[in-house]
Order: structure tokens, then C-alpha cells, then sequence
């Protein structure tokens, strides 16, 4: 059987990486028509003095939707602001026995029993270990260069997947 290596090179843009990383995602279209129905049945419920108070809390709740992205997505933001390494393309790869990223300001590795957790989101698996910055490599290429089941295998066997709903996380 062949060796496991795989690596991809690349610089992580700003607004990748807050997409990646924000708790609430940017506005996708059906929420926009459940924000519009939340908004209206807020108006409609003030009309009346026995759900006047229920339209409020509504319509509180609809200007906190709108607004807790941009507040949440600060974070994210300022974390990529403050990592110098960011600046640059960084060449992320693994092999049977280790996982790295590599720079020009940083040369890290660690061993796959480092890895924390991983997951797949958008188009990247992003794996998580402790010591060094998560490693994003491309699904496409993985799977065009037959490793993806190899590599996923790997991280499952060190780590759990990311999961949002799980308790923990």
C-alpha cells in the first residue's frame, strides 16, 4: 500500500476564514424568509393590546438576529488579525505518523495523537490539533488523488468529529 502524504498550499483569505469560524453563518436566502415572516407576525402582533407585549419580544428578537452575526463574526475577525502567520500561504500536509503547517513565520508539527477533533465544512477538512493551528486541506483534492478515505479514516481514528449539537463543543 502507498504511503499517506498529502499536502495543499494556500493563503486563507479574511472573509474565509470568518465564514469557517463564525458561530451564526452569513444570511443564506431561506433565512431571509423566515427573518420576513419573523418581522411581520411581530407587526401584526402589536395591533392588538393581548399580544402587544408577544410583538415586541418578537421584534427584539428579529433586530438581535440581524445584528448577532456582525457581533459574533468580531471574534473571528480579530483572530485572524492577530495571527501573523496568516499573512502568507501556508502549506498544510499530513503523512501516516504526523500532521504540519509550514511558512515562512511558522514550522510546526505535531503527531496525529495531538489531533483534538476535525470536521468537514464547506469545502475544506479542517483538522484541529493541540499545539498548532488547524490544518485546512481541500476535499476536492483529496478525493481526486484517492486519499480522502485514508486521511478521514486517520482523524477518526485519533479524534471525534465536530459536531454542534453534541454536548461539549
Amino acid at each position: 500500500m502507498n504511503e499517506l502524504r498529502f499536502e495543499n498550499t494556500l493563503q486563507i483569505t479574511e472573509k474565509q476564514y470568518e465564514d469557517l469560524w463564525t458561530i451564526l453563518p452569513a444570511w443564506r436566502l431561506s433565512r431571509i424568509g423566515r427573518f420576513g415572516a419573523l418581522v411581520a407576525v411581530g407587526v401584526l402582533f402589536l395591533f392588538t393590546k393581548y399580544t402587544l407585549l408577544l410583538g415586541l419580544v418578537l421584534l427584539a428578537l428579529a433586530v438581535l438576529v440581524l445584528v448577532a452575526p456582525r457581533i459574533l463574526s468580531f471574534g473571528a475577525r480579530t483572530t485572524f488579525r492577530q495571527h501573523k502567520y496568516h499573512r502568507e500561504p501556508l502549506t498544510y500536509g499530513i503523512d501516516e505518523q504526523k500532521m504540519w503547517v509550514k511558512g515562512t513565520m511558522i514550522d510546526a508539527s505535531v503527531p496525529w495523537s495531538m489531533l483534538v477533533v476535525w470536521q468537514e465544512k464547506e469545502d475544506w477538512l479542517i483538522l484541529s490539533p493541540s499545539g498548532i493551528p488547524p490544518l485546512y486541506l481541500s476535499l476536492n483534492r483529496l478525493k481526486n488523488e484517492g486519499v480522502y478515505g485514508r486521511v478521514r479514516a486517520v482523524a477518526a481514528s485519533h479524534a471525534p468529529e465536530y459536531n454542534k449539537g453534541s454536548p461539549g463543543y
